[in-house]
């Protein structure tokens, strides 16, 4: 009796658990604040697609971050940067546009830090200390978003504009590039504040 090969069974691909940032800012000016402009940021997708490359990193390195930055006018809008980086976390913290992520024994502890860069009004606690407040504790696979908004003066004209951010973070295992666009957050946290 002849020995036959044996058929190897595919294995499925394991991936590593990794934490994944993606910032989103609106920009826009006077001429942009109120209706249809904000109906239409409103409208607007709130995730994207991550970079094949950023999905690629070895997450050893740090935290797979990717920052987009979305202007708007009365033409419509623009997307002025996608960036992807892997940042390293200082003391354990990982601080991105107003947000710090801890890594615990079993989670992710997301929390706001109000600093100049989030803009006015500045954000306050109680007792009138800069606002930091925990958003939310995030597991493996739970998707959350942290949504802040800000009034900010240009140093070249002095006129204000505005900003609205939109964090979506996640630590997963799943390499889809569209698990932001896929999937809905589980958590929600918000600093909206009225901008005059």
């Amino acid at each position: 009796m002849k020995n036959r090969p044996t058929r190897l069974k595919p294995r499925p691909v394991e991936h590593e658990e990794r934490l994944i940032v993606q910032t989103l800012t609106f920009r826009w000016g006077k001429e942009a604040r109120g209706a249809p402009f904000s109906t239409a940021r409103n409208e607007y997708g709130k995730a994207f697609r991550i970079p094949d490359p950023l999905l690629h990193c070895d997450t050893a390195q740090g935290l797979l971050y990717q920052e987009i930055l979305i202007r708007q006018d009365a033409k419509g809008f623009e997307k002025i940067h996608d960036r992807s980086s892997i940042l390293k976390p200082s003391e354990g913290v990982y601080s991105v546009q107003g947000i710090e992520i801890q890594k615990t024994d079993s989670e992710y502890l997301c929390s706001f830090r109000y600093s100049e860069e989030c803009g006015k009004p500045i954000r306050q606690d109680r007792r009138y200390n800069l606002l930091v407040e925990k958003a939310f504790e995030l597991k493996a696979g739970e998707y959350g978003r942290m949504i802040y908004n800000g009034r900010h003066t240009s140093t070249y004209t002095g006129e204000w504009y505005y900003e609205l951010h939109m964090i979506n973070v996640l630590p997963t295992a799943d390499p889809n590039p569209n698990v932001f666009i896929d999937t809905e957050p589980v958590k929600e946290y918000k600093q909206i504040a009225i901008l005059f």
